[in-house]
C-alpha cells in the first residue's frame, strides 16, 4: 500500500505543469523574438520603398533625356536647303525651322519637325520653380507661327517632365552649349540678340539632378540621381550667315 502511494505521488510530481514564472519568461522571449522579426520586416519594406523610389526617379529622368535627345536631333529641320530656292522666305516663315532659338542655364528653345508630321514645331524646355513637387522641368510644343521665332510665337503651354529638379543655376546649370572646337559658350544667348553665338553652337550638354520625394529611412536622406547627356546638333541655323552651323 505504501509503495503504491509513493508511486502515485512520483507520477503526479512528474506531471506537474509550468509555473507562472516560467510562462512569463517564455512569453518574454517570444515577445523579443517577434519584435525582432517585425522590425526586420519593417526595415525590408522601408529599403524596398527607398530602392523603388530611386528606380522611379531614374526612369523619369532617363525618359526625359531620351525625349530631349530625340527632339534636339530634329532642331533646324526642315530648313531652306530642303526646299527649292526661294520657297522659304526667311526665319519668320512657318515652313522652315531656324534651329536653336534660345539657350540659358535653365531653358532650351528650338524649332524643328520633332514628330515627323510635316509641321515645324516651336519646342521649349523650361525650369519652373513654382507648383507642387517643383522645381520642375517642363516641355512645350506648339506649331510655328509666321512670326519671329523668339518674340512672335505666342504663349507656350507647358507640361511637367521631371519633378524635384535640384540644379538649374549658373553654378550648376541644366543646359550648356559648346562650339565646334568644344569651347563653352557663355549663356544666355538667343536668336535675336546673339545671332552669331546661336549659329556657332555645335552641341548641347544636359545635366539633370533629381531628388526623390521619399526618404531613405536607413540613411535618413532623400536619394539623388544625376543624369548627363551630350547631343551633337545638325543645327542648320538661320540666325546668322558664315557661322559653323549657319544654314543661310
Amino acid at each position: 500500500m505504501t509503495n503504491r502511494k509513493s508511486r502515485t505521488a512520483s507520477v503526479r510530481g512528474r506531471q506537474r505543469g509550468f509555473s507562472l514564472l516560467e510562462l512569463m519568461i517564455v512569453l518574454l522571449v517570444l515577445s523579443v523574438l517577434m519584435g525582432t522579426v517585425f522590425q526586420q520586416i519593417s526595415l525590408v519594406q522601408q529599403r524596398n520603398s527607398a530602392e523603388q523610389s530611386k528606380v522611379d526617379i531614374f526612369e523619369e529622368s532617363r525618359s526625359f533625356m531620351d525625349q530631349l535627345t530625340r527632339d534636339l536631333h530634329q532642331a533646324g529641320y526642315p530648313n531652306p536647303r530642303n526646299f527649292t530656292a526661294g520657297y522659304i522666305t526667311g526665319p519668320n516663315d512657318s515652313h522652315g525651322a531656324v534651329g536653336l532659338v534660345k539657350v540659358s542655364v535653365d531653358q532650351l528653345w528650338f524649332e524643328g519637325d520633332v514628330d515627323g508630321d510635316g509641321v515645324v514645331d516651336s519646342v521649349q524646355f523650361y525650369l519652373d520653380s513654382t507648383g507642387n513637387n517643383c522645381p520642375c522641368l517642363k516641355r512645350s510644343q506648339t506649331s510655328k507661327l509666321n512670326a519671329n521665332p523668339l518674340t512672335g510665337q505666342g504663349s507656350a503651354t507647358y507640361y511637367s517632365e521631371v519633378q524635384n529638379v535640384q540644379n538649374g543655376t549658373s553654378g550648376n546649370p541644366i543646359f550648356q552649349a559648346y562650339d565646334i572646337n568644344g569651347g563653352l559658350i557663355t549663356l544666355p544667348v538667343d536668336f535675336n540678340s546673339n545671332a552669331n553665338s546661336i549659329a556657332s553652337i555645335r552641341s548641347i550638354k544636359v545635366t539633370v539632378t533629381v531628388q526623390s520625394p521619399n526618404m531613405d529611412f536607413k540613411t535618413r536622406t532623400y536619394p539623388i540621381t544625376t543624369l548627363v547627356s551630350s547631343v551633337d546638333l545638325d543645327n542648320c541655323s538661320q540666325a546668322a550667315a558664315s557661322q559653323t552651323m549657319s544654314c543661310q
